[in-house]
């Protein structure tokens, strides 16, 4: 069966300042999961304004069935405290179809410690997550898995100007490509860098969608405002 292990990074997983962001506005990202077309479970963000702090608290389920039979079963939760664009404090736990993962990490000061199930090491720098929801990570060379704990190296291609899928009708957006070694991870932002879907294809060339569900959209001010 296939694994979603890279692209669920920070889901991975996994992050330009958004509105809000950068003030004291908290943030939350709600996705509907798809397989190719159907429906297998959804992946959430809350970003939380902690001081001059952030928290990010994500949580994702995906389960692939066929027949009544379950294929493959996937959950993922993570905490994450930020101090601007760099990561302080990471505890993730995955369930990645009854394989258990976990990341552990604490910033000493002169380095991110990070803990995983291969064991200890030392991050030097200001280390981020494939935190989608921030696209500073479009400019970074590294970025932390948060469900193995590795730290890879990534390539960034901007692709243009794309329409996505919200609420049944296409929307401009910005297209990117975030490259890892193993698959490739699709990006679309809004003109004000918005966070608005996800693709990514899994082993066995199938197509795993994230599709932002209307509901977790930004309320936005009238013109009396």
């Amino acid at each position: 069966m296939n694994r979603f292990h890279t692209f669920t990074a920070g889901l991975m997983l996994a992050a330009l300042p958004l509105p809000g962001v950068g003030g004291a506005v908290n943030s939350e990202w709600r996705f509907e999961v798809f397989l190719d077309d159907k429906p297998i479970g959804f992946h959430s963000f809350r970003l939380d304004h902690e001081g001059d702090a952030r928290r990010l608290r994500s949580d994702a389920r995906f389960r692939v069935s066929l027949l009544g039979l379950t294929l493959y079963d996937y959950a993922h939760r993570s905490e994450e405290l930020w101090q601007d664009d760099c990561l302080l404090r990471i505890d993730a736990s995955t369930d990645d179809n009854g394989r258990d993962l976990f990341v552990r990490g604490k910033h000493d000061g002169e380095q991110l410690q990070i803990e995983n199930n291969s064991g200890t090491t030392g991050l030097d720098g200001c280390v981020m997550t494939f935190a989608y929801w921030n696209p500073a990570i479009l400019t970074q060379q590294r970025l932390l898995n948060v469900q193995t704990g590795e730290y890879q190296a990534v390539s960034v291609q901007r692709l243009g100007a794309t329409p996505v899928g919200l609420q049944n009708d296409p929307a401009p957006a910005f297209h990117y490509r975030i490259s890892t070694g193993e698959n490739d991870i699709e990006l679309w932002y809004s003109a004000d860098r918005d966070w608005l879907g996800l693709r990514s294809t899994t082993r066995g060339n199938r197509q795993l969608h994230y599709r932002r569900v209307p509901e977790a959209f930004p309320a936005r001010s009238s013109d009396h405002e």
